[in-house]
């Protein structure tokens, strides 16, 4: 595209080493795409079938594996994250307070629970889920979206998405709409764009594609351009406002999660590659054992093309009368089919077993128990037994969960400068109305190097809290408030030990339970006072 001639502040040498690096990391990337493609396949294999073509030739099978990933899909839907942030320094106890209220208000904004949903399938089925933080300058709102994996092409060769010398993410846009914003570069949107889709690659002649290419400089700050066809059509190096950079946090605005990592690789492997094989051999025992069962179930016959039988009347099991032609003896003879063995029945029983096993998807974590077992208590400490793989993947998920929340607080740091309200839920029941901007997340520090104060940012450290939805979760919880209650820890005269025995103790609401007693007793406390001392001697 010679007759673009870019004059920007982007150097030619960085525009050209990042299509050099495109180039590689899209050709280094080929291999996993096909691998992710193939497993969509398989995937779609199990809802994708044609009913017309079953009636006529069944397909049978179990699709074991895709209740697997659906039951640990649900475990990570049933334990959805809540952050709670904690504050470094007494000076930060403030807005860390105001940052545990508004943050999921934040998140529900941005409509994560569906991203999370959407990415735990994607960990799942692929072994890789990217979330994206953006700031939307023209909507003054942070962005947090499930980037397609299909999408994004960095360094294959690296662990640590940090770590490369480039971060691109392509999208398909629509030429109006390129035409409208860069009317500058309006010959250059001419559409053919080739999109790789996660079954298929196909083209678009409506759109273009355009690559947002982020990158660092050597002073680490965070930039971006970007690209069309090669052609510089857009760069924070040019725009006022980003002398310090696309975002402060001087990070790429996305956080991979992997199921199972791969050495020296960004991305993982998921379910579909550790049970593919194994539901593939269930699946072809299953339509053997049907077949056979087929076979055996319907009589059929050997026949002469000599024998003289009408054939169609034959067939017809409602005609009371067949004609034939010459000796009924030898016109025809049953076909004896033979029953299969329990060998093979047994044998497809343990390998759905063994199914079950690899992915760790046993019949009680699903809510199947035997022997008698109905205590919400007793089902739980099963499941709880039998999912520590399920846990070590959520675990997983909570520390790429914090690293996005870190980005969401320096995204506010950086662009909230004006006061915003919040409605907050404070407890249940009740609504409270937050103030917030920047303003709390920074203090002027002295600097005795010239005297002078300047701003600082107020650092503060993230935990995860489930926003747990299990059935069984919530009994084990009022089966704990029951057995307390009955213990007597809320009468008044035990408020105080109560209070040291609950600070020992583990369970969700605890904190909300403390701070309910430690008001009790403040209320105790009061009434005592205003109680008039009586007269000396009485």
């Amino acid at each position: 595209m010679a007759e673009f001639i870019y004059t920007g502040r982007v150097a030619e040498d960085t525009r050209s080493a990042a299509l050099r690096c495109y180039e590689t990391y899209r050709s280094d990337r080929e291999s996993y795409i096909a691998r992710v493609r193939d497993n969509e396949r398989y995937y779609r294999s199990f809802y994708d079938k044609d009913s017309g073509r079953l009636m006529r030739r069944p397909d049978c099978g179990t699709p074991l594996l895709f209740a697997c990933i659906d039951n640990a899909a649900a475990d990570a839907s049933s334990s959805y994250p809540v952050p709670h942030i904690l504050e470094r320094e007494p000076d930060g106890t403030e807005a860390a307070e105001a940052l545990s209220k508004l943050l999921p208000v934040q998140m529900e904004m941005c409509r994560f629970r569906r991203v999370y949903n959407t990415n735990n399938l994607n960990k799942l089925k692929y072994g890789t889920a990217i979330y994206g933080v953006f700031y939307d300058g023209a909507e003054k709102s942070i962005d947090i979206r499930a980037v397609d994996l299909m999408d994004i092409y960095i360094d294959m060769h690296l662990k640590n998405v940090q770590d490369s010398r480039f971060m691109f993410i392509s999208a398909a846009v629509d030429n109006e709409v390129l035409k409208g914003q860069y009317p500058q570069f309006e010959p250059l949107f001419t559409g053919d764009c080739e999109i790789e889709g996660i079954a298929s690659s196909y083209k678009l002649t409506n759109r273009c594609e355009v690559l947002d290419c982020y990158y660092k400089k050597a002073d680490g700050t965070l930039h971006m351009m970007k690209l069309c066809k090669g052609v510089i059509i857009e760069a924070t190096e040019d725009m006022d406002g980003y002398e310090n950079g696309l975002y402060d946090h001087g990070l790429y605005p996305v956080v991979i999660d992997n199921m199972y990592p791969i050495e020296d690789c960004p991305f993982g492997f998921g379910m579909l590659d550790i049970g593919k094989a194994t539901q593939i051999q269930i699946d072809k025992l299953d339509n053997a054992i049907t077949k056979n069962v087929m076979i055996t179930a319907r009589q059929r016959y050997f026949s002469k093309r000599s024998s003289g039988i009408n054939v169609e009347e034959f067939s017809d099991i409602d005609r009371d009368i067949v004609s034939i032609e010459g000796d009924i003896e030898e016109a025809a003879k049953p076909i004896v089919s033979t029953s299969l063995t329990a060998n093979p029945i047994i044998h497809r029983e343990n390998k759905k077993a063994e199914l079950k096993e690899l992915l760790a998807n046993r019949d009680f974590q699903q809510g199947q128990t035997t022997g008698g077992v109905t205590a919400a208590s007793a089902i739980k400490a099963l499941r709880e037994t039998g999912e520590k793989r399920s846990r070590k993947m959520i675990a997983g998920t909570y520390d790429v969960y914090k690293e996005l929340i870190f980005m969401t607080i320096e995204l506010i740091r950086q662009f909230y400068n004006d006061e915003r309200t919040f409605r907050v839920d404070s407890e249940p029941g009740k609504r409270e109305f937050i103030a917030f901007s920047n303003r709390m997340l920074k203090r002027s520090a002295f600097d005795p190097s010239d005297g002078s104060y300047k701003s600082r940012p107020v650092e503060f450290d993230i935990e995860v809290v489930p926003q747990a939805e299990d059935p069984f979760t919530q009994e084990q919880q009022n089966e704990t408030a029951l057995t307390l209650w009955n213990a007597g820890f809320f009468l008044p005269q035990n408020l105080e030990q109560a209070r040291i025995v609950l600070k020992n103790m583990d369970f969700k609401g605890k904190g909300q339970l403390i701070n309910d007693i430690e008001g009790a007793i403040a209320r105790l406390a009061e009434v005592d006072s205003d109680v008039p001392e009586g007269e000396p001697g009485e």
